[in-house]
């Protein structure tokens, strides 16, 4: 790993110390520069994940170094959805996918297999979707038969080639934003459901039943009517016996800091995910500055620290908030970043800790 300088590590913990009024002055001291978000998560027997992690990115020395040495799991940002892995009908191809689970088998990291069912549109927001599947006109019976087909080729797959590694899976992700070819074709089931997602666990469960399956969703982290949906969606699942854990993506990317919940409103929305029996992480956390690029100044960079802070600490302050995953380590390789619309991570373009990456710490230090 490339060494930040010590200018940079003395400016961030400086930066975390003049916030007097915030959360992260709950620690004056700054964190010990021999501890780790690794070793800190792993006291308190914690998951520290970094998510989109494709071969793109392991292919960085320095961004495969902090995801080593830095975090406990790693999980895919496309390489395991569908258009990756069946991009023609009845056709797999895993190699993208088996080089991010060999890469965490040869380094002790546990993965989230993320969305392989990521039912949208190509004019949605974003769609997992093959492009033959929007446009191959199919029977509700054939749907249902591609669908398990799919999903019990991948998961098998991981199963016999790489046992344990892949730990949990996020099945299905954001069913309560798109609606595309699984969900139009197979419609609602008795509950008034759509009926692709029972569907789809029940293929998962029964293609592996030694993993965690989870539902993944976005605009839920608090209380609220999106919250109000995941929560209705995955009771139901969990009493049929089908999901084990939701994932909150905690994704802010493009819409800046205010639109944070609470941390009262955050712990409320655990709770009672909990209470169900189930197990909840933060699954894709970015926080973006209100700035383009290279432009924060140290009070963006101080709030963007507190709110990282403030979703670490309230999920830390639940018994049913298991783990927590950024959605990649580096602005180098955030969407938003390339796009030139914020700044999300807790490393910069450059791989030198921002005050965010000192706010993790001082939470999981806590």
């Amino acid at each position: 790993m490339s060494s930040p300088s010590l200018r940079s590590l003395l400016s961030a913990m400086l930066a975390i110390s003049s916030c007097c009024a915030t959360l992260l002055c709950q620690s004056p001291v700054a964190p010990n520069p021999g501890q780790t978000l690794l070793s800190l998560a792993t006291a308190r027997g914690f998951t520290i994940g970094a998510g989109a992690s494709d071969p793109e990115e392991l292919s960085d020395k320095t961004y495969a170094n902090l995801a080593t040495t830095e975090y406990s799991a790693i999980e895919p940002g496309n390489v395991m959805k569908m258009y990756v892995m069946e991009p023609s009908q009845g056709v797999y191809d895993l190699s993208q996918a088996d080089q991010v689970v060999s890469f965490a088998q040869a380094h002790g990291l546990k993965v989230t297999a993320s969305a392989p069912i990521w039912d949208g549109n190509p004019t949605d927001y974003g769609t997992g979707n093959p492009a033959w599947l929007g446009t191959g006109k199919f029977t509700g019976a054939q749907l249902k038969s591609i669908l398990k087909n799919y999903i019990t080729t991948i998961m098998q797959h991981d199963h016999q080639k790489f046992p344990g590694v892949v730990n949990r899976w996020s099945v299905v992700s954001e069913a309560t934003h798109l609606c595309g070819p699984f969900c139009a074709g197979l419609g609602k089931d008795a509950n008034g459901f759509p009926a692709y997602v029972a569907l789809a666990y029940e293929d998962a469960r029964a293609a592996d039943p030694t993993v965690q399956l989870c539902y993944d969703d976005f605009g839920g982290e608090g209380l609220g009517d999106t919250s109000d949906k995941v929560y209705k969606l995955v009771a139901y699942l969990k009493r049929k016996g089908l999901v084990d854990c939701v994932g909150l993506e905690g994704q802010w990317e493009g819409d800046g800091i205010s639109g944070i919940p609470s941390a009262a409103d955050i712990k409320k929305n655990i709770d009672r995910l909990g209470a169900l029996g189930l197990s909840v992480y933060f699954s894709q956390v970015e926080i973006g500055l209100p700035v383009t690029k290279d432009t924060a100044s140290q009070a963006d960079e101080i709030a963007q620290a507190n709110a990282y802070s403030t979703l670490l600490r309230a999920c830390l302050s639940t018994v049913a908030c298991k783990g927590f995953f950024t959605w990649g380590i580096s602005d180098k390789f955030a969407f938003c970043y390339k796009a030139g619309m914020c700044a999300p991570l807790p490393f910069d373009k450059d791989y030198h800790p921002k005050p965010a990456y000192f706010a993790l710490r001082s939470a999981l230090g806590h």
